[in-house]
């Protein structure tokens, strides 16, 4: 055993290199955030399908002039099974919209993190990780 220790490496950071590597924690942080957003709307989808399928099933087994109780904001309201079906549709088709609608910014975000990236690390090299803990 040598007593030799390994200099570490001196890499200077220039204002424009600290620039990109906060930019990439911000894209990252929204990233994430977006990833949390998209995983609530998809357990909303389910959600919204299951209750379809409730009423449905409720349905079959109520008579013509029964109502079914639908959660708007914070009171419920009596409807016809088949109007609360209706209203289920409309929420899940919205929702799967905004789901797609952060897919897409997803997307964009992942393409400006992929560019910070190739240039940090093409300066950096194994100086700097910028890889996700996933």
């Amino acid at each position: 055993m040598t007593g030799e220790k390994v200099p570490d490496k001196d890499i200077h950071i220039s204002l424009e290199d600290q620039q990109k590597i906060n930019k990439f924690a911000r894209q990252n942080q929204k990233l994430e955030d977006i990833k949390d957003d998209i995983k609530a709307r998809e357990n909303e989808i389910v959600t919204l399908t299951d209750a379809a399928t409730d009423v449905e099933e409720l349905s079959l087994t109520m008579d013509d002039d029964e109502k079914v109780p639908y959660l708007v904001g914070e009171i419920f309201v009596l409807e016809a099974p088949d109007v609360v079906q209706t209203l289920l549709e409309k929420r899940k088709c919205e929702t799967q919209d905004e789901v797609k609608a952060l897919e897409v910014r997803a997307t964009g975000i992942k393409s400006i993190m992929s560019d910070l990236k190739t240039h940090l690390y093409a300066k950096f090299g194994d100086a700097i990780n910028l890889e996700s803990e996933d």
